[in-house]
């Protein structure tokens, strides 16, 4: 009764939540209609891929490189039924708002709701579910009893937890839980950096790499003299963020422009133009990454939590946000010149490249399919 006078008192107050109610009520016979279509009813192994649902603020996909790596991880696992054997299907959060299909990279995926498996898929022997390491706390909390008695049906049930994002793992405690759930947990990792014997100690888990699908032959490489004058920033948030890009929108043409409201597509265009990158966020993330792998020089304070001690070397990755602010502006001056910005970006690609190459990767996933973790 609680629950569906909050229901209620939202609908009337939120127009959020009455557009939310609208397209649920246009997405779910569409997606009770593809599950027969795609999806044998008998089928005995399944592998999920859970997602964000659309957000509560716009009633859309919040695209971001997290995202992409999971459809990434989702489309390799499709081409791997050889190994598997499995269906492979990808859901939302039942918090979240439905998606039928996302609209803001390219992409050919059908979302269905997470509470369709238990209803169709009633006769499996072997369950794989991928959780991103942010929704652990939530789907444990949500996914509510019925669920959790489809799953004591099923013989093998599989919890993959993707970190991809080390600060948002949660405590052990909490990982523990689905124990109760499950009788096989593993956590695979998006950097090298917290893949580490240490790590698979510490969480009591087998641990396994898959990396992320970042790779140089995906972006669209110029050299210096074909970019425009143009430093591309994250997003992210910092308190220091509007006074250091105030200070570098000092220098003389030089267009500084912070990524938002893009298509990938458009985004991948974008950082092909750019001759530097400035990323606030992770660090080693794909707002570093990326541009680099288009022709551009990235800049960066090191994080000790993703990037590993060889970036140390780089001059353009700060020891911290002060030395960043210090120095940045010389080192865009600097780096200008056409010999030392074809040199410095020939090393800052050929190291990216170590970490983030594609062929790795998908030996990654095959291996992980195949039980042969990093660290059993």
């Amino acid at each position: 009764m609680i629950e569906l006078l909050k229901f209620i008192y939202r609908y009337i107050k939120y127009p959020q939540q009455r557009k939310k109610v609208y397209l649920n009520k246009k997405i779910i016979p569409i997606q009770n209609k593809e599950i027969e279509i795609r999806f044998k009813k008998d089928t005995r192994n399944l592998i999920v891929f859970m997602v964000p649902g659309a957000q509560w603020e716009h009633g859309k996909e919040n695209i971001s490189g997290g995202l992409i790596s999971i459809c990434s991880l989702f489309n390799e696992t499709e081409k791997l039924k050889d190994i598997h054997n499995a269906e492979v299907i990808m859901v939302t959060h039942k918090e979240d708002g439905l998606i039928w299909e996302f609209k803001s990279f390219e992409n050919n995926i059908k979302l269905f709701r997470i509470d369709q498996l238990r209803n169709y898929f009633t006769n499996l022997d072997n369950l794989l579910f991928h959780l991103p390491e942010l929704f652990i706390s939530r789907f444990i909390d949500t996914f509510g009893s019925k669920n959790i008695n489809w799953l004591k049906t099923i013989p093998n049930v599989h919890f993959n937890i993707m970190n991809q994002n080390i600060r948002l793992m949660p405590d052990v405690d909490v990982i523990n839980e689905l124990k109760n759930w499950a009788n096989k947990i593993t956590i695979t990792t998006a950097h090298q950096r917290y893949c580490t014997k240490d790590k698979r100690d510490f969480y009591g888990f087998p641990l396994h790499k898959f990396s992320v699908w970042i790779s140089p032959e995906q972006y669209f490489f110029k050299n210096k003299n074909e970019k425009e004058n143009l430093m591309v920033v994250s997003p992210d948030p910092h308190p220091l963020k509007n006074k250091i890009l105030n200070r570098i929108k000092d220098i003389k043409g030089l267009e500084v422009r912070i990524i938002e409201n893009l298509t990938y597509e458009a985004y991948k265009e974008l950082i092909a133009r750019a001759k530097w990158s400035l990323t606030f966020g992770e660090g080693l993330d794909g707002y570093f990454i990326e541009p680099v792998f288009s022709g551009a020089i990235s800049f960066a304070v090191f994080n000790e939590l993703f990037f590993t001690q060889d970036f140390n070397s780089l001059d353009t990755v700060y020891s911290s946000i002060d030395e960043l602010e210090l120095k940045i502006i010389k080192d865009i001056e600097s780096f200008d010149d056409n010999n030392a910005f074809q040199n410095y970006q020939k090393i800052q690609f050929e190291l990216c490249a170590q970490y983030y190459c594609k062929d790795n990767y998908l030996d990654n996933i095959k291996s992980f399919y195949n039980c042969k973790y990093t660290y059993e």
